[in-house]
C-alpha cells in the first residue's frame, strides 16, 4: 500500500462550533474474525475469536461518538463483516446515526453476491480486498460492478499480493525503536477505531490483543472512553495529538515494516498463533 507519507506527520485536529472534531475516517470491527487467513492481516483476525456487533451496542457507541467527533466517513469494517447475519441492521443504524455524511463496508468480497438489496441501498461505498488466488473471482468482480452502479455505490477495487509487515512476534525493549514506529506511522490518523464505547487511534490494539506474546490487555491501556463528560472533546482531541506511543505500539511496526507476499496461514500456524 502506498500512502501519502504527510499521513505520518504530526497532525491537529479542531474543534468545531458545534462542538465536534473533525476527523478523516471512523471505523467499527461488525466481526473480528474472517473467512480467510491471510498471515498479513493488520487486525489479526485468523488469530481471533468469534465476536459479533450487536445492533443495540453498535447503536449506542455512535449516540456517543457522534457529539465528538465529525468523520468524514463511517466503515464498516472486520474481520469479514460480511459474516456478521445481522448485517444489514447494523449498517441501518450507522445510516441513522447521521455519525458521517458517507457509510462505507470494507470487505473481501467473497461473500457480496448474497449480500442482499438492502445493504446496497443504505451503504455509500465498497472497497473490495482482492487477493490472489483466494480472492473474488473476476465473473463475481464484474457482476459486482454493475450491481454498485445499480444502486449508486461507489466501488473501490483494492489489488493486494502483498501486505505491509505490521507484527512484533516479541515486544520490542527500545523505548527510541518504539517512538520511531509511532512517530513514523500512517494508522493513528486514518483508522480511528470504535469499540464497545471506546476510541482507538488506530485499529491495531484490540487485535493485537489476540496475541499470547503480549501479556497485557492493550486495548484496555490505549483508548478513550466516549461516554459523555464534561470536558470529553477536549480531552479526545488531547489524546488524537498525544506524542507518546500507545501502548501497543511495543508489538508493531507501524508503517516501518516492509513488505512481504500474500499467502494463506495455514491451519498448524493458526493453531501456533503465530502472525507475521
Amino acid at each position: 500500500m502506498t500512502l501519502d507519507p504527510s499521513w505520518s506527520r504530526p497532525r491537529s485536529y479542531s474543534i468545531d462550533a458545534g462542538g465536534r472534531i473533525a476527523t478523516h475516517s471512523l471505523e467499527v470491527h461488525v466481526t473480528d474474525h474472517c473467512n480467510l487467513r491471510c498471515a498479513g492481516c493488520c487486525v489479526l483476525s485468523p488469530l481471533a475469536a468469534r465476536r459479533f456487533l450487536g445492533a443495540d451496542d453498535l447503536a449506542r457507541d455512535l449516540a456517543w461518538a457522534r457529539e465528538i467527533v465529525r468523520p468524514s466517513v463511517f466503515k464498516l469494517s472486520g474481520g469479514e463483516p460480511l459474516l456478521a447475519p445481522n448485517i444489514v441492521e447494523l449498517a441501518r443504524v450507522a445510516k441513522a446515526s447521521a455519525v458521517a455524511p458517507r457509510l462505507s463496508l470494507t470487505t473481501n468480497g467473497l461473500l457480496l453476491a448474497r449480500a442482499p438489496d438492502a445493504l446496497f441501498e443504505l451503504l455509500d461505498a465498497v472497497t473490495v480486498s482482492i487477493y490472489p488466488e483466494v480472492g473474488i473471482d473476476e465473473a463475481s468482480l464484474s457482476a459486482l460492478r454493475v450491481r454498485a452502479a445499480r444502486f449508486g455505490v461507489s466501488l473501490n477495487e483494492k489489488t493486494q499480493a502483498e501486505f505491509q509487515s505490521m507484527t512484533r512476534r516479541t515486544p520490542e525493549r527500545d523505548t527510541a525503536v518504539t517512538r520511531e514506529v509511532f512517530d513514523s506511522c500512517w494508522l493513528r490518523h486514518r483508522c480511528h477505531t470504535l469499540r464497545d464505547g471506546v476510541l482507538f487511534a488506530c485499529s491495531r490494539p484490540p487485535g493485537l490483543d489476540a496475541l499470547a506474546e503480549a501479556g497485557v490487555a492493550l486495548a484496555a491501556e490505549d483508548g478513550i472512553s466516549l461516554e459523555p463528560r464534561d470536558g470529553l472533546a477536549s480531552d479526545v482531541r488531547r489524546y488524537l495529538e498525544r506524542d507518546e506511543p500507545l501502548a501497543s505500539c511495543t508489538h508493531c511496526l507501524g508503517g516501518t515494516g516492509g513488505l512481504v507476499p500474500f499467502r494463506q496461514l495455514t491451519r498448524a500456524e493458526v493453531r501456533e498463533r503465530r502472525p507475521e
